[in-house]
Order: structure tokens, then C-alpha cells, then sequence
């Protein structure tokens, strides 16, 4: 497995920075939000790996880390509002096409991995991990949005949003089961690293 915790975190660690570095150099209101998007999502790479240990008495790693990684996708969003300016209101007829798409992919996914599987996790996670799949599809969904009716300058923030959602999707799948290879992680790591990339630099670029 090529991905270790060490160079999760380091790599997320270097992400952080980047967003931050980006955030000061353009001072762009949608840079800072995408800045603190990536120190959220560090921190629930963190508690992923079992750090810190002030989150220690919620003992579902996943649970815990799916809360922030939710709350680094509000941000996100947040930031693509920003950064669309007067043009948001106008967008929002457009952005249900692409949503659906996403949401439609969400119930195939959870058909075919959670109904699917050999050994079922409780109800319970399947609800939240189903919801929190469908809260990444609203990013994907406005992210593309935007990239079709706003031009090629919000193309990367599209190709990190999508490749977000198939790490989180690859995810998930492997804790209903599927994809017991060693190889997971880093395929789950060689879609999550780029997406978030191209996110930070797509609302820098913009």
C-alpha cells in the first residue's frame, strides 16, 4: 500500500498550507473559505488516522471524520456562491440538472454496494453515509454547474469536485464490503489528492 497514514497526513498537511498560501497571496473572499474548506478537511484526515485524541470518545473514526468532511463541503459551496458573484441566483434553475445526476448516482451506489453486500453495516451508518454521499453530490452537482455556464475558468473546481465525490463514493463502498485489496486506499487517495488540488487552485484561478 503505497498510501500510509504518514503520508496521508503530510500530504493533506502540504494542501492546507497550499490553500492558505493561495487564500493570503489573492486575498479573494472564495479562497478563504476554500482555505478553511482544506484545514477542515486536514483535520478529518486527521481523525481518520486517529488524531487527535480529543475526539477519542466517539469511537466510529468514520463518523467523526464524516462530520467534517460534511462541513468542509458547506464551505466549499459556500465558496462556489462566492465566487459565481451576481451570477448565483441566476444559476440555480441550471444547477438541478447536474445534481440529479449525482443524486441518481448516489441510490445506484448505495443499491448496489450496501443492498449488496455479503455483511451489512447497521441502517444507521448507511442512512448517514447515504446522505452525507448526497450532500457531496449538491458540491459536484454546483461545481459542474458553474463550469457550464460560467466557462472554462471553473473547469478545475468541476474535475476536484467530481473526483471528491468518486473518493468518497470508493469509500464507502469499501466499508460495505467490496474492495478488500490492499490497492483501495490508495486508489481512494490517488482521486481524493487531485480533487483537492484542483479545488483550491480552481478558486484561486477563477
Amino acid at each position: 500500500m503505497w498510501w500510509t497514514n504518514q503520508k496521508k497526513l503530510v500530504s493533506s498537511a502540504g494542501l492546507a498550507v497550499l490553500a492558505l498560501a493561495l487564500a493570503l497571496l489573492s486575498r479573494k473572499p472564495c479562497c478563504w473559505l476554500a482555505a478553511s474548506a482544506m484545514a477542515l478537511s486536514t483535520l478529518g484526515d486527521g481523525v481518520l488516522a486517529g488524531y487527535p485524541k480529543l475526539f477519542s470518545p466517539v469511537k466510529n473514526r468514520l463518523t467523526k471524520g464524516g462530520l467534517i468532511f460534511f462541513a468542509a463541503h458547506i464551505l466549499y459551496i459556500l465558496a462556489l456562491i462566492t465566487a459565481s458573484g451576481p451570477d448565483a441566483a441566476s444559476l440555480l434553475p441550471h444547477f438541478w440538472a447536474p445534481f440529479s445526476a449525482f443524486a441518481a448516482m448516489t441510490v445506484l451506489h448505495g443499491i448496489v454496494f450496501y443492498f449488496r453486500a455479503a455483511s451489512r453495516p447497521s441502517l444507521g451508518f448507511f442512512s448517514a453515509a447515504f446522505f452525507y454521499l448526497l450532500a457531496v453530490s449538491v458540491h459536484a452537482g454546483a461545481a459542474v454547474c458553474l463550469f457550464a455556464q460560467l466557462g472554462i475558468r471553473f473547469l478545475p473546481n468541476a474535475v476536484g469536485a467530481v473526483l471528491f465525490f468518486l473518493s468518497d463514493a470508493i469509500l464507502l463502498a469499501h466499508k460495505y464490503g467490496f474492495g478488500k485489496g490492499k490497492h483501495v486506499s490508495d486508489l481512494i487517495w490517488f482521486t481524493y489528492v487531485p480533487g483537492q488540488l484542483c479545488l483550491i487552485l480552481g478558486f484561486f484561478l477563477a
